[in-house]
């Protein structure tokens, strides 16, 4: 049987692998030149900006992340896994506190800067141990078919104030919600567990991060003869009511056959791809109004004597601000900064990230670009700098800013309308969407389908070759890795 994957990221290049593992045909189709675009990272001056991986919960041995890094077999390729990264908070009214990584430490530190709050903290890691023990896939030891539904533990904002967290406690737990761009008061429980709960057991990296990653996924497809063609993107899908899935077009109007589609894209570039009549209308309106994550402005900079890189750093408004994550139009927008090891040379790179709306900018991807964007990006990222600087004061004549990134920039690479940061929004009272649709033969995966990020693809991938072939074939070595620790 033949699969096609539509998508080189995480997801399609993991799909990939569990599909040859079984002994399919698999052909990896790719729109871009290179393999995996967000995922590997960019260079500048000669300096790697790690944006497709720059920091992991659950590496630890044992961890979640590292259990399904083994099971595909790349953990043998990446060296010098680190789980210790910590997390600082610079809060506006000159207050600040840190959360290490691993669940004891976390209590200790909670307990050691606000004094009470422990007992609460443990409860709290506990509850999200147990929302991630549900799913087999992230606990090898449950044995029971995955299960989709409405959230109803209430939002991690709800939580937090019942738990009687103090107000800075609550703002930096609720700042774990960026990772899926989403409020504190707009996250399920449930949801926020799965992306932070990772992040609370350890939190680290690995020596070359996101294309370290990429470069152990193509070795372990080159091993089991899987080739990834660029350049290739899928302008159609054929399908009947009667078969399903028969094949793809191809950009240049070639057609590829196959009887499975996994589709790793945007779910709203489906009604483009596949023949009209063959999805029902009220499926289409949904995944054609699926709401999206705000969008950013991204900075990318260099230095080489300031900023740990064993610390994320974020500078949040005060605990009692209306808004936690202020936007960078506001006086005080909040920042997340992230300084990577030093490569070869002594130079540090530093990605600084603020959230941001973008209903004033050009519509699509005009080229060239509008001189007046041009100078709104280019005032734009001086402010944030100025800001950033303003803040943390140490960085003032020892950064310098290489690049900077907009919503127009995040609408080229991520492929989407709206340029925001995380795609869909999995938000509170949101029903999830499954992998499996109504055309036989087609699959949804990617964070848009599940969740953010490297676990998020992984998880999302092996979810929608579990739904095609069956969950125990998809899980095999994930279960066997864990019992072998």
């Amino acid at each position: 049987m033949r699969c096609v994957v539509a998508g080189s990221g995480i997801t399609g290049l993991t799909a990939a692998l569990l599909l040859a593992r079984q002994g399919y045909n698999v052909a990896v189709l790719e729109a871009a030149p290179r393999v995996a675009p967000l995922l590997r990272g960019f260079w500048r001056e000669g300096l790697y900006f790690d944006t497709g991986f720059h920091c992991g919960g659950g590496l630890h041995a044992g961890g979640v992340l590292r259990r399904w890094l083994r099971a595909l077999g790349v953990e043998k390729h990446l060296r010098q896994i680190t789980t210790s990264r910590t997390e600082v908070f610079h809060f506006a009214d000159g207050q600040v506190f840190q959360l290490p990584a691993g669940q004891a430490a976390v209590t200790e530190a909670v307990e050691r800067q606000f004094p009470g709050a422990g007992p609460a903290m443990k409860a709290f890691l506990h509850h999200m141990d147990t929302e991630l023990g549900h799913s087999p896939y992230l606990n090898p030891a449950v044995r029971a078919e995955p299960s989709f539904a409405l959230h109803s533990a209430g939002s991690v904002a709800e939580y937090a104030a019942s738990a009687g967290f103090p107000p800075h406690l609550r703002a930096m737990l609720g700042t774990r919600c960026l990772l899926y761009g989403v409020r504190p008061e707009e996250s399920s429980l449930e949801e926020y567990s799965l992306v932070a709960g990772p992040y609370f057991q350890s939190s680290g990296s690995w020596q070359g991060g996101g294309l370290a990653l990429v470069e152990a996924l193509l070795a372990c497809l080159g091993e089991l003869g899987v080739t990834v063609r660029c350049n290739d993107a899928v302008a159609g899908i054929e399908a009947d009511k009667a078969q399903g899935v028969r094949g793809v077009v191809l950009g240049d109007g070639s057609r590829l056959a196959c009887e499975r589609c996994f589709f790793t894209g945007h779910p709203s570039q489906l009604e483009g791809l596949i023949p009209k009549g063959l999805m029902r209308p009220a499926y289409l309106h949904r995944i054609n109004e699926l709401p999206e994550t705000r969008s950013a402005m991204l900075l990318f900079a260099e230095t080489r004597d300031c900023l740990n890189e064993n610390e994320s750093i974020y500078l949040l408004p005060e605990p009692s601000a209306e808004e936690l994550f202020t936007g960078v139009e506001s006086a005080h927008p909040s920042v997340y900064l992230f300084c990577d090891r030093p490569q070869p040379d002594g130079r540090k790179a530093v990605m600084a990230v603020a959230l941001m709306d973008d209903k004033d900018l050009p519509n699509g991807d005009p080229h060239p670009r509008p001189q007046s964007y041009v100078a709104w990006k280019r005032e734009s990222a001086a402010r944030l700098q100025a800001y950033i600087e303003k803040r943390l004061p140490e960085l003032a004549g020892r950064w310098r800013i290489l690049d900077a990134a907009s919503p127009l920039t995040m609408r080229r690479w991520v492929h989407g309308a709206t340029g925001s940061l995380y795609g869909v929004k999995h938000h509170f009272g949101a029903m999830p969407m499954l992998p499996v649709t109504r055309l036989p033969g087609l699959f949804l995966a990617g964070q848009n389908i599940l969740l953010p990020g490297v676990l998020g693809g992984m998880v999302s991938a092996a979810l929608a070759v579990g739904f095609s072939f069956g969950h125990d074939n998809a899980l095999k070595e994930f279960r066997e890795c864990a019992e072998s620790e």
